[in-house]
């Protein structure tokens, strides 16, 4: 994608979030800094934050994942990954997040997701697995309409997203099929 196409794409991506209200009601937010022509987040970010709710962003810890808040204070470096994260040592379990928008590279009619293949998100959210005692937080996929495919063959390590937005649309996942 050209950059003018991408950043258009990224407001009509970031347009879409304001219409979930789980998005906009969430009071824990985690969203994710971009990398690699991943789709920015600044829009949402602003938005949140105008809100009142607490954004919080992944640091990576070990072979998972850890939240800490991000704010205009916020001192961020990068990760062995190349990926910027805040510095504090402040971090929020994952299970008192209400959303979480997630990065990927490709994703499906089903909620399956595909990331860049390290499972970090997988790993930290093995408790949504677990059974229907778990409601949140709601993971949404977050890329472009050209990153969806009909079909992934789940994983049992898998995480289901809960939803998917596009520049193109919003996607609602349930039982397994997409509810566009």
């Amino acid at each position: 994608m050209s950059t003018s196409a991408r950043r258009l794409a990224e407001k009509k991506i970031g347009d879409q979030l304001e219409k979930i209200s789980v998005v906009r009601q969430a009071k824990r937010l985690a969203v994710y800094l971009s990398i690699d022509g991943e789709p920015n987040l600044t829009f949402t970010i602003i938005k949140s934050k105008k809100r009142k709710n607490i954004v919080l962003t992944p640091v990576v810890h070990g072979k998972t994942l850890c939240f800490s808040p991000l704010n205009n204070k916020s001192k961020l470096r990068k990760n062995r990954l190349g990926i910027q994260e805040p510095s504090t040592g402040i971090f929020i379990d994952p299970l008192l997040l209400d959303v979480v928008l997630v990065p990927l590279v490709v994703f499906d009619n089903h909620g399956t997701r595909i990331g860049m293949g390290a499972g970090y998100y997988d790993r930290c959210f093995q408790f949504l697995l677990s059974g229907t005692s778990w409601n949140k937080p709601k993971m949404i996929g977050i890329g472009y309409e050209f990153q969806k495919v009909e079909n992934i063959e789940r994983q049992p390590w898998d995480v289901p997203l809960w939803g998917a937005v596009t520049e193109k649309g919003i996607y609602k996942f349930q039982s397994g099929e997409n509810k566009k």
